[in-house]
C-alpha cells in the first residue's frame, strides 16, 4: 500500500525520548515546550511562539486572541472556501461574522477578486488564509489588499510549512500563523500545533488563554499591567488570578521533545518533498489539471489535482493499492455545519474543487516508482479531461 502519510518519527526519535523520559522528572508543560518554542520561532523567522495541543487548537487561540485584543473594528472574519473545518470553525464558535471567499484556480488559495470585493463591500476585520497544501496564496496582492481596506491576516500553515514565497518561509507574512503537528504532516509530535506571532502583546494574550486565562507564564510587563488595571495587589492569589476566559490546550514536555528532534529534519523533509512535487509536476502537467504556485520550495502535503474523471482514477488507484482522498474536505460551503446556518453563493472553482478533487501522496518516503506508478494510473484514467 503507498500510503498518502507514512511514519515519521522513526527509530532514532524513539530511543533519544526513551533516555529523555528516563532522566526527566516532568513531562508536563516546561522547559522542553519552551525550548521547542524558542527554536520554533527561529525556523519560521518569527519572533515568538505557542505551542499547544492541535493544529485547530491553534486556529482557535488565534481567533480567539485577536477577539480580546480589543484590535478589532468589527466581528466580521474573511475565511477560505477551500479549507478545513476547524479553520473556519472558531469564527462561527465565538459568535463572529463569517465571509467565504472562493478559491485561486491555480493555487487554491484565496481568489485574488473575489477577496477585494468582500474587502470592498464588508470591511472585515479578519482574513484567514490557507496555504493549500503547501503551496503559497498569491501573497503580494493579498498583503497589498489588507494594507488598503486595513484588514489583519492570519496565515493558516498547518500545511506548508517549509515552503518560500519569495525567499522567505510562509508563516511569517500575517500578524500571525498557525502549524500543525499530526501525524499525517510535514514532522510530528504525535498531536501538535503552533501559533506563531512577531507581536508581542498578541502573544502574551494567547499565553494566558491557553492556560486557562491566567497571568503566571506571562511577562512581567505584561502582568503588573493586569494587576494594575483591576488592583490586583494579593501576592497570595495572584496566580489563580484569571482575566481572560481562557482554555487549557497546552501540549507536553514529551511532545515538545519529538518536536524538537523532528525540527532538525525538517530542512530535509522538505527538501524531499518539494523534488517529489516537481516530479509529479514533469509526468502531469499537460494531462491533467495540477496545482501551481508562485512557492519555490513547496513542502507539498500532498499532490492536488482536479478532473471530471475523479471517480475512474481513484477507483483504480485504489485497485492499485495507492491511497488517495478528496482535496482537503472540498468546499466549506457544501458541508451542513456551514449550510445549515449562513446561504450559498456563487464559488465556481471551490465547487469544482468539491466535486473532481483528490489529491495523492507525496511525503518524503515516497520513491521514483511510486511517482511514476501513481502518475501512469492518472494518466492512463484521465480521458483527457480536467486539464
Amino acid at each position: 500500500m503507498i500510503r498518502l502519510a507514512e511514519k515519521i518519527i522513526d527509530r532514532d526519535d524513539i530511543n533519544r525520548l526513551k533516555e529523555w523520559l528516563d532522566t526527566s522528572d516532568r513531562y508536563t508543560k516546561g522547559l522542553q515546550t519552551e525550548m521547542f518554542e524558542k527554536e520554533w520561532s527561529e525556523w519560521v523567522g518569527c519572533k515568538h511562539s505557542v505551542f499547544v495541543n492541535s493544529g485547530s487548537s491553534a486556529n482557535l487561540l488565534i481567533v480567539m486572541s485577536l477577539l480580546y485584543s480589543g484590535r478589532l473594528k468589527n466581528n466580521k472574519v474573511i475565511v477560505p472556501a477551500v479549507s478545513w473545518a476547524t479553520t473556519v470553525a472558531p469564527v462561527i464558535q465565538l459568535g463572529m461574522e463569517p465571509l467565504l471567499c472562493d478559491a485561486d484556480e491555480e493555487d487554491l488559495g484565496l481568489c485574488v477578486a473575489d477577496f477585494e470585493r468582500l474587502c470592498r463591500e464588508h470591511n472585515p476585520s479578519v482574513a484567514i488564509l490557507v496555504h493549500v497544501l503547501g503551496h503559497a496564496n498569491k501573497m503580494k496582492q493579498i498583503l497589498k489588499i489588507c494594507e488598503k481596506y486595513d484588514v489583519l491576516l492570519v496565515e493558516d500553515t498547518c500545511e506548508a510549512y517549509g515552503s518560500q514565497y519569495q525567499n522567505k518561509k510562509l508563516g511569517g507574512f500575517g500578524i500571525a500563523s498557525t502549524f500543525s503537528f499530526f501525524y499525517g504532516h510535514q514532522m510530528s509530535t504525535i498531536e501538535g500545533g503552533m501559533v506563531s506571532t512577531n507581536d508581542q502583546e498578541l502573544y502574551n494574550i494567547m499565553i494566558s488563554i491557553r492556560s486557562h486565562g491566567w497571568l503566571r507564564d506571562n511577562d512581567e510587563y505584561f502582568r503588573e499591567k493586569y494587576f494594575k488595571k483591576y488592583g490586583m495587589n494579593d501576592k497570595f492569589n495572584h496566580k489563580y488570578f484569571f482575566v481572560f476566559p481562557g482554555l487549557n490546550i497546552r501540549n507536553t514536555d514529551l511532545s515538545a521533545y519529538i518536536g524538537r528532534g523532528q525540527l532538525k529534519k525538517m530542512d530535509s523533509f522538505v527538501h524531499l518533498r518539494n523534488k517529489n512535487y516537481n516530479a509529479f509536476l514533469n509526468n502531469l502537467d499537460g494531462n491533467v489539471w495540477v496545482q501551481k504556485s508562485q512557492t519555490e520550495p513547496v513542502s507539498a502535503l500532498a499532490f492536488g489535482i482536479i478532473s471530471k474523471s475523479k471517480e475512474k482514477i481513484t477507483d483504480a488507484l485504489i485497485e492499485n493499492n495507492v491511497e488517495c482522498r478528496p482535496l482537503i474536505c472540498g468546499s466549506i460551503q457544501e458541508h451542513p455545519f456551514w449550510y445549515e446556518r449562513y446561504p450559498k453563493r456563487d464559488l465556481p472553482v471551490a465547487t469544482r474543487v468539491h466535486v473532481d478533487g483528490f489529491y495523492v501522496p507525496c511525503h518524503q518516503n515516497l520513491t521514483t516508482e511510486q511517482i511514476d506508478l501513481i502518475s501512469d494510473i492518472i494518466v492512463e484514467n484521465n480521458n483527457g479531461e480536467g486539464k
